[in-house]
């Protein structure tokens, strides 16, 4: 009965309603005049029946058939689902408040446009309570998220009275994603005014930037260890060049030994395609990665890309092609074949945000490249559109490179957008570096996979994640963004590893006695007991060094989500 959550689907069940009552009332009334041998006319038949509704019977009691007995009863009920269903439209708002009031651990969405829209059916989907405040009454996000069962609160969310009546003081999350950087900033701003209960875990507050250089470079005041939300930054072309990695890795190709990337388009989505791409290649191999960049303004965009991130200069050998694909000079076509046949692609991805553009680049590409084994990636909106029209494309020769679709906003717009802050992937790869080195065998509820963890337990991991960021930065380090891709130097010496090894224990052991874990010779997590509570000096070296390889371990964890330990320079007189 999920489909009755819908407006228009009740819509339509109380008009199917209505018209079975007044053909049970009409036909109940004509055949009462007929039984008793008197004429009633089809209007006042269909007068009675409407009064029905108004419990107002007008028949005769000694000759009630079965059609007035089912009508006269179902009308009352009829008649008040209407009233409850129109009520519901005209104070909707009302409505929507009252249903935010009672919320608890929910998500507060901030934002319908089309990427808020979306990431809030996915939410759903995901089976959580979401809340969203939108300022445009009339967004089509709105009529949307009200088909989704989602309230909507109407009011502007940088106002800390709508964020009160979305109930963010009780929120688990809080996810911005108006529609500039300056609208999230400002929503964040009034985030933190919320007032919010001390007994609660911390508020999570994920933060959209357009910019992916910004969202990167804000990216380190998440690992701050503060108290109050904890502000996280995304951005969606970051995460979807992620995404369209994960499913057509370069390693992948017949010849991984050599991959070679073909990206036609150079704008926001393809520029983090090429970065994504060269970080992942440097971490696990010495060549730099051949890439070809094809766009109207290629160089010049490259070079910029080159600035923003200088660790490109080693990580890719790059060919760059001025080529305008939506008017193309011959001479540029001539200077693109040339570039396929001396540097053939294993992957091409064509990276337009004009889905029409994009097609037409693929299907120029596609009978231009001589290994059939390669990919080209074209990016669409979704699976609808063009990419549904076109699909059949991607079928034909054998002899021919095989045709994807990368729906740009299906893969952007998923939980693990606003589930893969810099903490939550530090935290993580932190539990499973743990359930790693010590395995599963000691059991207990701590030792499962992080997807199986409560939101309590990986709580616990966050704040190991906060307790190792001010450690380090106790040793004079703090995090920086990845600008070294794949240097294996040693960051941190014996004695900073011993050191933020036991500061990590001593918070460990802080929290575990707060949450009535005890000392016991043997680890029992129902009782809370374990044999690690007591100081560092007192635990046998086979533990300490356990925690060493953890510390150590720490720069590759932080390499791989995008952040490297940056010593601080200090002013000496």
């Amino acid at each position: 009965m999920t489909w009755l959550r819908t407006p228009r689907a009740r819509w339509w069940l109380l008009a199917g309603a209505w018209t079975a009552l007044l053909v049970l009332g009409i036909g109940g009334f004509l055949q009462q005049a007929s039984d008793l041998g008197t004429t009633r006319s089809f209007l006042d038949s269909l007068y009675f029946t409407l009064q029905l509704a108004a419990l107002d019977y007008q028949g005769d009691s000694e000759s009630v058939n079965w059609r007035l007995q089912i009508a006269r009863f179902v009308a009352p009920a009829i008649a008040a689902s209407t009233l409850v269903q129109s009520a519901s439209v005209v104070f909707r708002e009302q409505f929507a408040r009252f249903r935010a009031r009672r919320a608890r651990n929910h998500t507060v969405l901030c934002g319908l446009g089309p990427i808020g829209t979306r990431l809030a059916a996915a939410l759903v989907a995901d089976g959580r309570t979401v809340v969203a405040v939108e300022a445009d009454p009339v967004a089509p996000g709105v009529a949307t998220a009200n088909d989704l069962g989602i309230a909507v609160v109407i009011g502007d969310p940088t106002d800390v009275s709508v964020l009160e009546a979305a109930r963010v003081d009780r929120a688990s999350r809080v996810i911005a994603i108006a529609a500039t950087d300056a609208q999230n900033a400002a929503i964040t701003a009034a985030v933190r005014a919320v007032q919010r209960p001390s007994e609660l875990a911390p508020l999570r507050c994920a933060v959209h930037l357009v910019d992916a250089e910004l969202a990167g470079l804000l990216r380190t005041t998440e690992l701050n260890g503060a108290t109050g939300p904890r502000v996280e930054f995304f951005n969606t072309h970051e995460r979807a060049a992620a995404a369209l990695l994960g499913e057509f890795p370069l390693d992948a190709a017949p010849d991984a030994a050599q991959p070679r990337l073909l990206i036609a388009g150079l704008g926001q989505f393809g520029s983090n395609v090429v970065v994504a791409a060269a970080r992942a290649h440097a971490l696990g191999h010495d060549r730099p990665l051949g890439v070809t960049l094809v766009d109207r303004r290629a160089t010049a965009r490259f070079h910029a890309l080159r600035m923003q991130h200088p660790a490109l200069v080693d990580a890719v050998d790059a060919t760059c092609l001025d080529l305008d694909f939506g008017a193309p000079a011959a001479a540029a076509v001539d200077g693109f074949d040339e570039i396929l046949q001396t540097h053939p692609p294993s992957l091409v991805v064509v990276a337009f945000e004009d889905e029409t553009l994009a097609w037409s680049t693929g299907l120029f590409i596609r009978p231009r490249l001589a290994e059939p084994s390669a990919t080209i990636v074209i990016r669409t909106e979704s699976d609808g559109g063009l990419a549904r029209l076109l699909e059949g494309a991607s079928t034909g020769a054998t002899s021919a490179p095989r045709l994807a679709t990368f729906p740009f906003l299906d893969r952007a717009c998923s939980t693990d957008l606003i589930d893969g802050g810099v903490r939550e992937q530090l935290a993580q790869s932190l539990h499973d570096d743990h359930v790693a080195r010590t395995g599963t065998a000691t059991g207990g509820s701590y030792h499962g996979s992080w997807d199986s963890l409560d939101d309590a337990l990986r709580e616990s991991s966050r704040s190991e994640a906060d307790g190792l960021i001010m450690q380090l930065r106790s040793i004079g380090c703090e995090p920086a963004p990845l600008r070294h891709w794949g240097r294996s130097d040693r960051v941190l010496d014996d004695d900073e590893i011993d050191r933020i090894a036991a500061g990590e224990h001593a918070r460990w052991m802080t929290e575990r006695e707060a949450a009535g874990w005890t000392w016991a010779a043997r680890r029992d997590d129902d009782a809370r007991h374990n044999p690690l509570l007591r100081p560092w000096q007192e635990l046998d070296e086979v533990d300490r060094a356990r925690s060493r390889d953890a510390i150590a371990a720490l720069p590759a964890i932080l390499a791989r989500a995008g952040f490297e330990i940056q010593r601080r320079h200090v002013d000496t007189v």
